[in-house]
């Protein structure tokens, strides 16, 4: 039979044990509940409460246009949650507006609703119905103005099929790119009907037959040399055979 000393020390021993046991349990379920009061009070802090809500627009990076047509454009709703704004569709409208190529949208704790846009630039200037449009690198004409800019290329399109004129324009900006210097310098515009049809003009009167765009950077090339033989009209359509007359 066990001694009554042992016995109580055995009680005792049990009683701490429990008592340990209840102790860390009451910590673990404390610190689960601080958990869910912590997180609840940030997911209010930044859903809900007007601490973080959109109060400004910024717009950064335009030069061709003005800043209001982009904050009209992007239609931020201010006094709203930072979180709950679909800055997705907000760069989707940015990006409507014809002068912008692309937009990036940033969210600042501060409540400014930053907008970064990346503009399109002009590699020529369409002639259409007296009026001057500049137009990018991927033949989208973008912004209208009364005069051309005296540094890009002047191209006239003779048609009326909305396809084809897609096509001329895009065709136009890549030989447009291409052009060599010495050209650029002594061109007056450039005129297509069709895709093969692209004809230089220049201030001499005399004529460049580009043809098509294809090949276009190898016949930047040949023209330099050909434009040294006098004539009225060079041909590199074919920039493998060219020609003068």
């Amino acid at each position: 039979m066990m001694p009554a000393s042992r016995v109580s020390d055995a009680t005792s021993a049990i009683k701490a044990r429990h008592r340990r046991q209840t102790r860390r349990r009451l910590i673990r379920i404390g610190a689960a509940v601080l958990a869910v009061v912590l997180v609840g009070s940030g997911v209010w802090l930044i859903w809900f409460s007007p601490v973080f809500i959109s109060r400004s627009v910024e717009v950064f990076g335009i030069t061709q246009g003005n800043t209001q047509e982009i904050i009209a454009a992007a239609n931020v709703p201010l006094r709203t949650p930072l979180a709950t704004l679909d800055v997705q569709a907000i760069k989707e409208r940015v990006e409507e507006v014809p002068i912008v190529a692309k937009a990036e949208i940033t969210r600042v704790l501060s409540g400014t609703i930053r907008i970064t846009v990346t503009e399109r630039q002009p590699v020529y200037v369409l002639l259409r119905d007296s009026s001057f449009i500049l137009v990018d690198a991927v033949g989208k004409g973008y912004l209208t103005l009364d005069s051309a800019p005296p540094d890009l290329p002047i191209v006239s399109i003779s048609t009326t099929s909305a396809p084809m004129i897609e096509r001329l324009m895009a065709d136009a900006a890549v030989i447009s790119m291409a052009l060599p210097e010495p050209i650029l310098a002594v061109m007056t515009s450039m005129t297509a009907a069709t895709p093969d049809t692209f004809t230089i003009y220049l201030t001499n009167g005399a004529q460049i037959l580009w043809g098509s765009s294809e090949e276009s950077d190898l016949k930047a090339e040949v023209i330099v040399a050909l434009i040294n033989v006098k004539a009225n009209y060079y041909d590199v359509s074919s920039p493998a055979h060219p020609a003068t007359r």
